[in-house]
């Protein structure tokens, strides 16, 4: 596969390449015009530059040098069966309004440059899986175009009210405390639990610490449950802003005293806080979405139009089995 990619048209001529370091300022630049908003150059840092995975980033350039569409991801390290791979989390793709109406034949820049992207990232040597979780617009355009599919049967919104979550009569088999630095009890909980999860970002302490620990603007509060001996068997990272508490991520083994000892917790903090509202995104038919059912939450429309969304890129990989055994929660996004 070329690294590099010519395309003409009858506008000019334009090149197609992987990101390198003297591109950040264009690109940029690029962001800010294609949405419309400034950009905290220590998301930018954070997210591509700081993360312990790699990037993934093709662009798409005029004659002159100035990016005009970008197509990207991180790689993140994942689980497929008990098989170790990559697993790539596609974020920021945008292109300049000033040349979306450019094509090249019958496809535009954003499409070729985006095809280009999954033909260098795509596969057991780069990444087998891509998702992400774009709003109904970019997913139809990425269904057409792109050979996109929705996962987790579409997904679920659980919200809650938190005064109505069922708290229960719990035996005291374990405790619940929120921790301020990363240990290798995450480790230790994913290679436990991954054989429940067998198709899941590597949620272990380079992840964990990376996501939530390093996040540059974003404040999170992680609760851990651990049983008597000192296992940790479940943990729930929580976000709060004005009233309405989101669980960014939440894995565990399938133990319903912890999940349950850990969701009566983080009650017990935000109704002690006056917040009444909690609410998460998870797959359907999961264990964890099942229990918290059981305890109070409600599955409700969607609010913010997203659609979880992925692409197989190696046909060892079914996508009938990605969209049905993938794990996910807003915490393999960077919505939230």
């Amino acid at each position: 596969m070329e690294m590099e990619k010519t395309i003409e048209t009858r506008h000019g001529t334009y090149y197609i390449r992987p990101y390198k370091d003297k591109d950040e300022d264009k690109v940029i630049d690029l962001w800010e015009a294609a949405f419309l908003s400034k950009l905290d150059r220590r998301i930018w840092k954070w997210k591509f530059l700081d993360n312990p995975f790699g990037r993934q980033i093709m662009l798409c350039f005029t004659d002159k040098g100035l990016p005009i569409a970008m197509y990207a991801g991180i790689p993140f390290h994942a689980n497929f069966n008990g098989q170790e791979i990559k697993m790539t989390q596609l974020i920021d793709n945008m292109s300049h309004p000033d040349h979306r109406h450019t094509t090249s034949g019958r496809k535009g820049l954003f499409l070729q440059n985006a095809e280009h992207f999954f033909d260098l990232y795509g596969g057991f040597h780069a990444s087998v899986f891509h998702y992400g979780f774009p709003g109904k617009k970019h997913f139809r355009l990425g269904n057409l175009f792109l050979k996109y599919s929705k996962l987790g049967n579409e997904g679920a919104y659980l919200t809650a009210d938190v005064r109505k979550i069922k708290s229960g009569v719990l035996l005291a088999l374990g405790s619940v405390i929120t921790i301020s630095a990363v240990s290798d009890d995450f480790n230790q909980l994913w290679d436990t639990a991954k054989a429940h999860y067998p198709f899941s970002v590597k949620r272990n302490s380079e992840f964990v610490r990376w996501r939530y620990f390093e996040h540059p603007i974003n404040e999170y509060k992680i609760y851990t449950y651990k049983n008597r001996k000192g296992k940790m068997l479940a943990y729930a990272v929580v976000s709060v802003k004005e009233n309405m508490a989101t669980i960014v991520d939440i894995f565990a083994m399938p133990h319903k005293t912890a999940i349950n000892t850990l969701i009566k917790k983080i009650k017990q903090e935000l109704l002690s806080k006056g917040i009444s509202k909690v609410q998460l995104w998870l797959p359907k038919n999961h264990f964890i979405t099942d229990n918290l059912v059981e305890i109070g939450f409600e599955e409700k429309p969607e609010p913010l139009g997203i659609i979880p969304t992925g692409r197989s890129l190696d046909e060892k990989l079914d996508i009938n089995f990605a969209v049905n055994n993938i794990f996910y929660t807003m915490g393999d996004g960077d919505l939230f």
